[in-house]
């Protein structure tokens, strides 16, 4: 945790000889996001978006094309268990995309977008407003830096399984198990035409993944970068409330007061909305990595199939990262209720320690991500791969 925030302080100092405000950071790493989400149709957080374009409609039938391609596949394939797992996992990953696609074009977004915008255009009240912007913007560079990096790493491993596997096996053999109807991918022409194919479907998912996994980190990032700015206020109030001693910061006070009241509002409303955003693509993403990893399990304890290992370490990492996000929200507001507590209450009349006291209450029943059923964090990571391994328990007792 030190390396982290030492990393992070180098990255902070680093940017700020590279941009001169905030915003300008901000701003750098919402375009990264962008220009992923523009190779496949999704640039929401643009000024003038549709949904109408013509990247996007491509995706969308390419999608349901793959999902039709799949169900082809596993018909052919019937009788051999490990292709036809191999196909409904792959058959998951598109019923994923699908769901990234409605969560991450939805007008709300760009409504949450607008909003994080403003509030790196608005003048800072104090210095250390303006560091906590700083910080904030930092991370979300960094995060969407780490996964590019991470991403491009699973495209390059993907890509060199693809080439590898002819020239290993001795034969035309592709690197997944779905493929073209009516195209005979044993014959050379019929090779070629699926291994783009193919090349194609993880060229979208790579991009894809990154660009949702990114937004994702935008928000969560600013939720919490909000309560940054929320603590960074109750400092001050503890300042002002010390040293009014004959009443002279009265006026002040009150107007902080009211400020963080404010603040706690709309910080409550953004994370409400973007639960109401993520919840459903959560409750499908999170089903069908459950499923894909069990199955993917169920063969791998039996042989040393390597495409299922892979599978099993990206969904894990996949599950692990949205629900260590989902704990770092929460561990973040965690930190905001301290800071309530530290402030000097004695010193406040009556109607603004009701105000403040109303603001604790909030912050102690706070809204969390959620799949619909229960929160996304660590302890339910750790739930769910108690269920995995309940499910893999049984069906190796079936078998």
């Amino acid at each position: 945790m030190k390396f982290w925030e030492q990393y992070l302080k180098r990255k902070r100092a680093l940017y700020r000889t590279q941009y001169q405000t905030p915003k300008q950071l901000f701003d750098s790493a919402c375009d990264i996001c962008i220009k992923c989400f523009a190779v496949c149709g999704g640039e929401r957080m643009k000024p003038g978006y549709t949904r109408r374009n013509a990247r996007l409609i491509f995706l969308v039938t390419d999608l349901i094309l793959y999902l039709f391609v799949n169900l082809y596949s596993i018909a052919i394939v019937w009788g051999s268990l490990m292709d036809v797992v191999f196909c409904f996992v792959t058959l998951g990953i598109a019923i994923q995309g699908l769901a990234k696609i409605e969560a991450f074009t939805c007008p709300e977004l760009n409504e949450l977008h607008l909003y994080n915008v403003a509030r790196f255009r608005s003048t800072p009240r104090f210095p250390e407003v303006e560091e906590a912007l700083f910080h904030t913007a930092t991370m979300c560079m960094v995060f969407i830096r780490i996964l590019a990096v991470a991403f491009s790493i699973v495209a390059i491993a993907i890509y060199s399984y693809a080439i590898l596997m002819p020239l290993v096996e001795h034969e035309l053999s592709l690197a997944f198990g779905f493929y073209l109807p009516f195209i005979d991918y044993r014959t050379p022409v019929g090779f070629a035409i699926n291994w783009v194919y193919q090349f194609v479907q993880v060229s979208e998912g790579c991009i894809g993944l990154m660009a949702c996994d990114s937004c994702l980190l935008l928000l969560i990032v600013n939720a919490t970068g909000q309560m940054d700015i929320i603590i960074v206020h109750l400092k001050q109030l503890t300042v002002l409330i010390d040293a009014n001693g004959s009443g002279q910061n009265d006026d002040d006070i009150a107007d902080l007061i009211k400020e963080i009241v404010i603040k706690h509002l709309e910080h409550t409303k953004f994370v409400t909305d973007m639960d109401k955003l993520l919840k459903k693509q959560f409750f499908i993403n999170f089903g069908c990595m459950i499923f894909e990893l069990v199955a993917s399990l169920a063969i791998v304890v039996r042989v040393p199939w390597y495409p299922g290992m892979a599978i099993c370490l990206i969904c894990t990492i996949q599950l692990f990262v949205n629900c260590a996000l989902g704990t770092f929200l929460s561990s973040k507001n965690d930190k905001l209720v301290e800071e309530i507590y530290n402030v000097n209450w004695y010193g406040l009349p009556t109607k603004h320690q009701k105000s403040l006291q109303q603001v604790l209450l909030s912050s102690q029943h706070p809204v969390v991500l959620s799949d619909g059923f229960s929160a996304i964090d660590l302890f339910n990571f750790v739930e769910i791969y108690k269920k995995i391994y309940s499910y893999l328990m049984v069906l190796q007792k079936i078998s």
